[in-house]
C-alpha cells in the first residue's frame, strides 16, 4: 500500500448512543464510531489529527493480508483445533468432501474467488453443524440457554461475533480455524451479552467467571485474528 499521511481518506460513520468519538480500521475500511450528536466538522478534524495514526494502521492490516490462508492445492488450514489439508478438483458441479481431517473442494469453474465461496459454502455447513450443541452447552452452563431466541452464522468483515438485547446470537463461521480456548472464548463473549449489552467492568467480570483466562484469547486474536481468513 502506498497510501501516504497527505492522502485523503475515505471513512464511513456509524452512528449510535455512545459517548465519545473512536475510529476503527478493519479491512482497509475506515469506520469513525460517533455519538448522534457528533457534528461532521467535528469529525472530520478529528480523523485529520488521527491521519498519521489510521494510516500506519492501514499500511499493518494490507502487510497482514499477505498472511492470510491461500485456498489453494495442498494448502494447510486450522479447523476445530486440527490442521487439515486442502484439495482443489474439478467438478461438474461444485461442492465439498471431508474425510479424515482432507477436504476437498469440488469446483465445476477453477477461480480463485469460486474455491473461496466453496469454502465458505463448506465452512457454513460446519458452523450449523457444530457450534449450536457447543453454544447450547456453555449457555446451560451459564444458566442462560432460555436467553437465546436464535442462532445464526454469517461471514462478516468486522466482527466475530455478535448478540442483541432480545436473545438474537450470531457467529462468524471464521472462528472455526481458531484454536480451541478461543474459539470457546468468543462464545462465552457473545453470551455475557446477553445480560449485558455493553463491555462495562461487570459485563468483563462475567466473562471472567467463565473464562478466566480471557485476556490470553483477547491477545491472541489481537496477533492472529486476520489468519482466521483466507483467500
Amino acid at each position: 500500500m502506498n497510501l501516504s499521511v497527505k492522502d485523503q481518506i475515505d471513512f464511513t460513520i456509524k452512528r449510535s448512543g455512545r459517548k465519545s468519538v473512536a475510529i476503527h480500521v478493519s479491512h482497509n475500511l475506515v469506520e469513525v464510531r460517533a455519538p448522534y450528536t457528533t457534528s461532521k466538522a467535528f469529525i472530520d478534524k478529528f480523523v485529520a489529527e488521527k491521519r498519521s495514526w489510521i494510516v500506519k494502521q492501514l499500511i499493518e492490516q494490507e502487510h497482514k493480508r499477505t498472511k492470510i490462508y491461500a485456498i489453494e492445492e495442498s494448502a494447510k488450514l486450522p479447523f476445530m483445533g486440527y490442521e487439515i489439508s486442502l484439495s482443489i478438483e474439478q467438478a461438474k458441479r461444485n461442492g465439498a468432501r471431508y474425510v479424515d481431517n482432507h477436504l476437498t473442494l469440488k469446483v465445476s469453474k477453477d477461480t480463485p474467488a469460486n474455491r473461496v465461496k466453496q469454502m465458505d459454502l463448506w465452512l457454513l455447513k460446519q458452523a450449523k453443524q457444530q457450534l449450536p450443541e457447543l453454544v447450547r452447552l456453555f449457555a446451560q452452563e451459564m444458566g442462560l440457554e432460555d436467553r437465546i431466541k436464535t442462532l445464526k452464522f454469517r461471514k462478516t468483515k468486522t466482527k466475530w461475533g455478535h448478540c442483541t438485547h432480545d436473545g438474537v446470537v450470531q457467529f462468524n463461521p471464521l472462528i472455526l480455524l481458531a484454536p480451541e480456548r478461543v474459539l470457546h472464548y468468543l462464545i462465552v463473549h457473545e453470551l455475557c451479552h446477553l445480560i449485558h449489552q455493553n463491555h462495562s467492568k461487570d459485563y468483563w467480570q462475567l466473562v471472567a467467571d467463565y473464562e478466566p483466562n480471557y485476556r490470553e484469547a483477547e491477545d491472541w486474536l489481537k496477533r492472529n485474528g486476520h489468519k482466521l481468513w483466507y483467500q
